[in-house]
């Protein structure tokens, strides 16, 4: 009898020990399932965080693109000239004149 108690006693234990087992495996499982959620709301705070990344960066090219066209629309008329006048003074030869001698040297 003292024998059938003493099992019953270790019996009890080893369920008792078993119940806080899965308790515990419970609760792992219930954290891992937490960080599970937070991980995946922070990736979709990353790719929000993208999205935006990409929309300022696409104003940013628009902006660049608009203002080099200002740029260029303010660019006057009067300003080519002055360039073109510059370099046509200068006494560079003109293409025909570096073709014909060209020719010349090579005797044709």
């Amino acid at each position: 009898m003292r024998e059938m108690h003493d099992k019953l006693a270790r019996d009890i234990e080893t369920l008792k020990s078993r119940r806080q087992s899965i308790k515990a495996k419970v609760t792992v499982a219930k954290t891992q399932e937490k960080i599970n959620e937070l991980s995946s709301a922070s990736e979709k705070v990353n790719g929000a965080m993208g999205a935006f990344e990409r929309m300022e960066e696409k104003a940013n090219a628009m902006l660049d693109e608009a203002n080099a066209m200002s740029e260029l629309n303010n660019f006057s008329v009067d300003e080519a000239l002055k360039l073109e006048e510059k370099y046509a003074k200068e006494n560079a030869p003109s293409v025909d004149d570096a073709l014909a001698k060209l020719k010349e040297e090579m005797g044709l």
